[in-house]
């Protein structure tokens, strides 16, 4: 029997990134990968019986970072005006290091939102969980009436849309505004500061 090789394994999952990320995961075919790798679809199918399972491998790898780090925060008793700076940080930088992410994750979403949910579960985040912890929050600040009425989930779209579109739109900022890599991480890196001032002054009351 042929014995695993992990430089073919990465090989491997380095060109399933690659066509997961441009295609998605139900438009990719494993002739795609193979393809992809410079390899047959026989020892493809050798290292890896099936594209969910490369799938998956990348998933968790991709997005344990981003959501567990996301989810930690918020499930977190950090004071609000503290955990929103944090999750703007944490997404920042993280999807700076990542930019392939948001698309990717739009179109899985698009794709199969049940699917993509199960998938971050299977990384350790509870959406709901997280949501109602930070809506009882939310709700202790208004009744302290440090914060204008808003809920959870608004909360978090604001935040999320907000970070997450100089990533999806990067391509035309840079092009728009002359940003080589370097102007354009800079740019990320002055709107840490300039976002979370922009959602706490929204939302205090």
């Amino acid at each position: 029997m042929t014995k695993i090789d992990k430089t073919t394994e990465e090989l491997i999952l380095n060109a399933a990134r690659k066509i997961f990320t441009t295609k998605g995961f139900a438009a990719a075919r494993m002739d795609d990968i193979a393809k992809e790798a410079g390899i047959n679809r026989a020892l493809l199918h050798y290292y890896f019986r099936s594209k969910d399972k490369m799938f998956d491998i990348i998933f968790e790898e991709k997005f344990r970072e981003f959501f567990m780090g996301v989810g930690l925060i918020l499930g977190s008793d950090m004071p609000l005006f503290e955990k929103i700076p944090a999750i703007i940080e944490h997404e920042l930088t993280t999807l700076a290091k990542h930019p392939d992410v948001p698309m990717f994750v739009i179109g899985e979403i698009s794709q199969n939102p049940e699917k993509f949910l199960q998938r971050i579960q299977g990384v350790g985040v509870n959406p709901k969980s997280i949501s109602h912890i930070l809506d009882k929050q939310i709700q202790a600040e208004y009744k302290k009436g440090t914060i204008k009425k808003i809920d959870g989930p608004s909360l978090l779209i604001n935040i999320m849309s907000l970070a997450i579109y100089p990533f999806i739109a990067k391509n035309l900022w840079q092009v728009v505004f002359e940003m080589d890599e370097h102007d354009y991480l800079k740019f990320i890196e002055k709107r840490k500061k300039e976002l979370s001032a922009f959602i706490i002054d929204g939302i205090r009351a």
